[in-house]
């Protein structure tokens, strides 16, 4: 049962151009600083997350069963899942917020990790960053960082720059030109993303459209299924 005050993001893949508008939004927000990168190939650059990039859209080539080319573009976040697997292994350093946000804190360091074994730091970071189901969390060089969720911009009276449509929101969905992220009360995410689904494959022939994620604070609308976005298997 989702609390009063639990808030979801709307992730609708189908509206994403690719723009990484979300990307830089996320940068400034946080202060993170821009990092060297090389192109690989692909599109997605950086090719993921790291110590100073929270977000990134992923570009995915895929080809369809009519043997159409496709670009499938999904931006690669934390879902802030209910029963966080990073706050069962650091306690003291992730904390859960009253909109059910899942955010780090100084304390989330290696000394701090529980449940977590390793011959050094370096393996005990890996490690924990492998008891994610979605490999998120990383470390900066002095704790772990990931997306959060804005945290910073909701429940307070927040600068401009803060909302949207009259509610508080993240800096990615400020941003982003096409309306692909949404956030709002859990109950109003898990209607609207319902209501888009059965709209894309209806109207817009996303026969293969599907809803990923649910278990925490982010919900996807995929047009594929998702293992052509190289997502994990929805646990």
């Amino acid at each position: 049962m989702a609390k009063k005050n639990s808030v979801m993001m709307f992730i609708d893949t189908s509206k994403c151009m690719g723009c990484k508008a979300c990307q830089l939004a996320c940068k400034q927000w946080h202060s993170l600083p821009a990092e060297p990168t090389t192109f690989t190939g692909s599109y997605t650059n950086p090719p993921d997350v790291s110590g100073s990039t929270l977000t990134y859209v992923r570009f995915t080539e895929y080809v369809d069963m009519r043997g159409k080319l496709n670009w499938l573009m999904a931006r690669i976040q934390c879902l802030h899942c209910n029963q966080a697997e990073c706050q069962i292994h650091c306690p003291k350093g992730v904390q859960k917020s009253l909109e059910g946000f899942v955010v780090f804190n100084d304390k989330c360091t290696v000394a701090n990790l529980r449940g977590i074994e390793g011959a050094d730091d370096d393996e005990k970071i890996a490690n924990y960053i492998a008891a994610c189901p979605y490999n998120i969390p990383r470390h900066n060089g002095t704790r772990f960082v990931k997306c959060d969720f804005c945290v910073n911009r909701f429940g307070v009276a927040c600068a401009a720059g803060c909302t949207a449509d009259g509610k508080n929101t993240t800096a990615c969905e400020f941003t982003c030109p096409t309306g692909a992220i949404y956030t709002d009360k859990a109950k109003t995410i898990m209607a609207m993303a319902k209501e888009r689904l059965f709209e894309v494959k209806v109207n817009l022939g996303y026969n293969n459209a599907t809803l990923y994620g649910g278990r925490g604070r982010v919900l996807y609308l995929l047009t594929e299924e998702y293992t052509a976005y190289g997502l994990p298997y929805p646990d």
